[in-house]
């Protein structure tokens, strides 16, 4: 049951639901949340909360004030993100009634981080397990049908991610989904489920997938827009994965996605592995939920290039036949 905080949304991922708590600086965070609000509280109560609290430079007040930048895993499970310049503190305390905890300074409240994705790493630990995990992934679908993005950072996920939206794909993410491994005893599928109705992207993207009327909600310190998803591209909470597809560099050759191994497909989803890079989940938990997922779906790999519209074809191309598509 919620702590006695009466829930301001509900929000739900993976079928899992969290009431989210607080004041005035839920205006901040409700935007990227937008399409995993409950319409309505149909069901019992949230067993989990996370509430959302405006403290002034709460990384310099104790506690926190003597740790380090960065991620700190406690012996009962906790997780606590530090983050300094703008100041803003992440909890996860596991436990019977788990408790998620974001604290934010004002500048934070409207950094470009944290409005995109907001308490990403706590609810990366409260998701996580051994069929379920937030993966740094990009992801979209047709039909119900949904392929997964993964590459290195600066690969090209969200490009691709949001050309194929605008082409008429429902978008999942751009940077951060959730991956849910299935079971083919009992002939359920593997998911994929979206959190965030935002995306992060620098100038370049941005003049090349013409957004330059995208609502803004923030600035990273690396300089990218975060900006809500426009009315005509349209979110999606959930999926079946159908394939992986790792972006790589490419060429103004012909894009032809090139089928890989699964041993391969382990290596290419490495860099996925969030729960692992912020402590929020363990690596035995993280493997066994990729090593289902390409057991269970084909992985390919596919070179980029510049041409948008060649990009968008080859995904459609790749993923029409796997939704079923004429």
């Amino acid at each position: 049951m919620t702590t006695g905080m009466d829930a301001s949304f509900v929000i739900r991922i993976a079928g899992r639901r969290l009431a989210v708590c607080g004041g005035s600086e839920l205006a901040a965070v409700r935007p990227a949340l937008q399409g995993i609000i409950e319409a309505a509280e149909s069901e019992p109560p949230s067993d989990s909360v996370l509430q959302i609290a405006a403290v002034p430079e709460p990384s310099s007040q104790a506690p926190w004030s003597r740790l380090a930048t960065g991620s700190h895993r406690g012996r009962d499970g906790e997780l606590v993100v530090i983050r300094r310049a703008p100041s803003s503190v992440e909890q996860y305390r596991p436990g019977a009634d788990p408790l998620l905890r974001l604290e934010a300074s004002p500048a934070a409240l409207t950094s470009g981080d944290l409005r995109a994705q907001p308490a990403h790493h706590a609810l990366a630990a409260w998701l996580s397990g051994r069929t379920l995990q937030m993966v740094h992934a990009g992801a979209v679908a047709i039909d119900g049908r949904g392929v997964l993005f993964v590459g290195i950072g600066g690969r090209g996920k969200t490009t691709t991610a949001l050309a194929c939206a605008r082409a008429g794909c429902q978008f999942l993410g751009d940077d951060l989904c959730v991956v849910e491994a299935g079971d083919p005893g009992r002939s359920v599928p593997p998911l994929i489920h979206g959190v965030y109705a935002t995306a992060k992207l620098n100038a370049d993207s941005r003049q090349r997938l013409e957004a330059g009327d995208w609502p803004t909600l923030g600035i990273t310190p690396s300089g990218k827009a975060a900006v809500a998803l426009p009315a005509a591209i349209t979110f999606s909470r959930s999926a079946q994965l159908v394939a992986i597809v790792a972006l790589t560099v490419g060429d103004d050759g012909p894009l032809l996605p090139r089928r890989v191994s699964p041993r391969a497909a382990i290596q290419r989803l490495g860099p996925t592995a969030l729960p692992i890079a912020c402590g929020s989940g363990s690596p035995r938990d993280w493997l066994s939920t990729a090593s289902s997922l390409v057991r269970e779906v084909p992985a390919y790999e596919l070179g980029l290039g510049w041409d948008l519209e060649r990009v968008t074809s080859a995904i459609l191309g790749l993923l029409h036949p796997l939704a079923g598509v004429p």
